[in-house]
């Protein structure tokens, strides 16, 4: 999904997230965890002063789908994207309108970059810059034989920079130092700019073919694959040591996790069984650190309890001080306060707790009769339920106790036998780990979600029809009449959030039918959108422009009942002209002066805006020079009645950072790439940071003013504007 770069600043530094994200390492794989083979001192030194997860779950126990669960807070099975791995060839990732936590982080003020192996889907919007991520380096691919057959004819499977081609083919004995390189980089480079950062570093190793380096082949008892490791070793020592170079150590949580499982247990010190593609302990029980002393995570800590890949979400989320939006359905725990040692267990709880305890209990709990007795619902959010590589659901663990579900229905005590080698008789358990079972697949049956589909990102909506209502007047005075065209998806029952969509054209002409495709596209995502027409410049100058939009507003909430529209959830969209309505409208609530209606019983308030290629600052250098032009000044003299030096008071009056207020909606603003900088909302950011104002930028790349009205960033435009709309609607 295409995400949106924050400017906000928050009162306190934020801390940082570094993510390090390991191929294929199985559990018993580093000298802590009990290899023998190999010494891995660095990782070693963060069990030492972090947190050392014993029972630890990766999402699935291949590639793709962990990485969807990892990125989502999902069970990879809830977001469409749970069966085998995606190759080159693949038509679908993850949908648009998920959340990734790269998005949640971004919309939060971070700057994200995903460094290293994507394989989670390779069309737009499919892509790392589409899903949240600002930064992308690396291989969107695996380099097993499957996958470079693809890219025989074109000189093997590159290494991408964000959209270019940094080298190809890819060398696997290169990759950890070439990813460690480029995240040290990029990390210097937001700690210069004082910019918190997300950084996800999905390396490529430990997966086949390895790959290590001169210096570290025959450096371990375990051939190429600990050779390996002890490189991946070296460079996440190299990553550490740059933390505390740049003087951002104490201010930084560090995770080490792998992806999935690879194999058993080598001697009887090592009693885990399964391996890679299975759901047996070893394909999804992986080693996990968190490391984070200056953050208060505590220091030399190992812990049993279960936790597993989807609960980073909300655990990141909380330590950052950022709620999951209300709404947002994922199956993560919050577990920073077990992380803080605050509390011996993940706490769920709708009053007290972390910042995200709450967030479970958002999932779908109804046992019914033949369950309510023998299953607590925290017992079920805190249970762990286990898919194959193919997909299907294979096993659920609660507590020490995990029922196998197929070919036949086996407990095993995971406490006395982590090798699945005796299974236990207990009908009582059994009953309640097969009602679990029953409950998931009820919960996923109800609550899964599409996955996206690179041909269209709204694919889900293409069959999606539509309820108008067209030549409504909202307003009229005399011979004056302006009318408005409303949409909602058919057969949708109860109020909707909705959204005024304002056509662009320079305040001097434009129809709201020309801006049609923008209201039925939004309405196709579940809102109800209303296209407005507004008195044009050649017909009465500002303020009549944003009077009208205050007039729609108002219109909306007394007419909310009729038309199935939620008058607490209003909010608006506009591009270029109709963009700096759109910004103006969101901050101007109580202003007599552009009011005309200022005394009405129905607010002109709204709850959010989007802004698309908008002017922000009327005020600015650029707008005096404009405004004074002949070749473009014509435009800005109609609306405004004169130049800026000639009616300063009128520019003023018109400009949203003048208005600017705390307590005003949160605003995305959406520009393309080679547009006017002065689209990009700078000095309206800065100041919103400043008063706890949520503001949010999109850039588009490689596009002009008109970005929106191109085929292939249309779509992309109108979902993530329907994100940030649902999410703070």
């Amino acid at each position: 999904m295409l995400g949106f770069v924050s400017l906000s600043v928050g009162v306190f530094a934020k801390p940082n997230v570094l993510f390090v994200f390991v191929d294929d390492q199985g559990y018993y794989d580093l000298s802590c965890y009990g290899a023998t083979e190999v010494k891995t001192t660095r990782i070693d030194r963060l069990a030492e002063e972090g947190v050392r997860f014993t029972d630890y779950y990766s999402a699935a126990p291949i590639c793709s789908p962990s990485r969807a669960g990892l990125l989502t807070g999902c069970y990879p099975r809830r977001v469409g994207n749970h069966i085998w791995v995606h190759r080159p060839d693949s038509t679908y990732g993850i949908h648009p309108d998920e959340l990734t936590i790269a998005e949640l982080f971004k919309n939060n003020g971070y700057a994200t970059a995903c460094i290293g192996k994507w394989h989670l889907g390779f069309e737009k919007p499919l892509l790392p810059k589409y899903q949240g991520f600002d930064h992308y380096f690396g291989l969107l691919h695996n380099l097993d034989k499957f996958e470079t057959v693809h890219f025989d004819d074109e000189g093997g499977i590159p290494i991408m920079r964000n959209d270019k081609v940094f080298q190809r083919p890819a060398d696997p004995a290169k990759l950890t130092r070439l990813y460690t390189d480029e995240a040290i980089g990029w990390m210097k480079k937001q700690t210069k700019a004082d910019k918190p950062f997300f950084l996800y570093l999905p390396h490529t190793m430990l997966h086949t073919p390895l790959g290590a380096s001169d210096r570290f082949k025959g450096s371990s008892d375990w051939g190429e694959y600990g050779d390996a490791i002890h490189e991946m070793d070296f460079h996440v020592g190299r990553l550490m040591d740059t933390l505390k170079a740049l003087g951002i150590e104490d201010n930084t949580l560090v995770i080490y996790a792998s992806d999935n499982g690879r194999g058993p247990g080598r001697n009887p010190d090592q009693p885990i069984s399964g391996s890679k593609l299975t759901t047996w302990e070893g394909g999804l029980r992986v080693p996990c650190i968190a490391w984070g002393p200056g953050l208060g995570i505590e220091e030399g800590v190992t812990t049993s309890v279960m936790a597993h890949a989807m609960d980073w979400y909300p655990t990141l989320a909380s330590i950052a001080g950022i709620k999951v939006p209300e709404g947002r359905i994922i199956d993560g725990r919050d577990m920073s306060h077990l992380l803080q040692g605050k509390s011996d267990v993940i706490e769920i709880s709708a009053q007290g707790g972390p910042l995200n305890a709450d967030v479970p209990l958002r999932r779908y709990w109804n046992p019914g009769k033949d369950w309510v007795d023998s299953i607590s619902r925290d017992e079920y959010l805190n249970a762990f339920f286990y898919h194959g590589s193919a997909g299907a659901f294979s096993a659920v663990r609660s507590g020490k106790w995990k029922l196998h579900l197929n070919p036949d229905l086996r407990l095993y005590n995971l406490e006395t036998d982590p090798g699945e080698k005796k299974p236990v008789r207990d009908g009582k358990m059994t009953w309640t780990l097969r009602g679990m079972a029953a409950l998931f697949q009820e919960e996923m049956r109800l609550f899964s979600r599409p996955a996206g589909e690179a041909q269209s990102i709204v694919l889900s909506n293409q069959g999606v029809e539509l309820e108008e209502h067209k030549d409504l007047t909202y307003y009229q005075d005399g011979d004056v009449f302006l009318q408005l065209d409303l949409y909602r998806p058919k057969g949708v029952e109860g109020p909707l959030p909705t959204v005024v969509c304002i056509h662009g054209g320079g305040w001097h002409k434009g129809s709201r039918q020309g801006f049609s495709k923008v209201a039925r596209a939004l309405a196709k995502q579940g809102f109800c959108t209303a296209t407005i027409s507004y008195r044009l410049s050649g017909v009465e100058p500002f303020p009549a422009q944003i009077q009208d939009c205050k007039s729609a507003v108002r219109w909306l909430r007394k007419n909310a009942a009729k038309y199935g529209i939620d008058p607490d959830r209003i909010g608006a969209i506009g591009h270029s002209a109709g963009g700096h309505l759109a910004a103006l409208l969101a901050t101007s609530e109580g202003c007599e002066k552009i009011d005309a209606d200022a005394g009405s019983k129905h607010s002109c308030g709204i709850s959010a805006a989007v802004a698309m290629g908008a002017q922000t600052d009327l005020m600015s250098e650029r707008n005096k020079e404009i405004s004074a032009s002949e070749e473009k000044g014509e435009i800005w003299k109609k609306f405004l009645g004169g130049t800026q030096v000639e009616k300063p008071e009128n520019y003023k009056l018109a400009s949203p950072l003048s208005h600017l207020d705390a307590g005003d909606p949160p605003i995305a603003f959406i520009t393309g790439e080679l547009d006017s900088p002065s689209t990009r909302a700078g000095a309206f950011s800065e100041k919103a940071a400043t008063l706890g104002v949520k503001t949010d930028i999109m850039i588009v790349d490689e596009q002009g003013h008109n970005f929106f009205r191109e085929a292939d960033t249309f779509d992309m435009t109108i979902n993530r504007a329907a994100a940030f709309l649902r999410d703070n609607l």
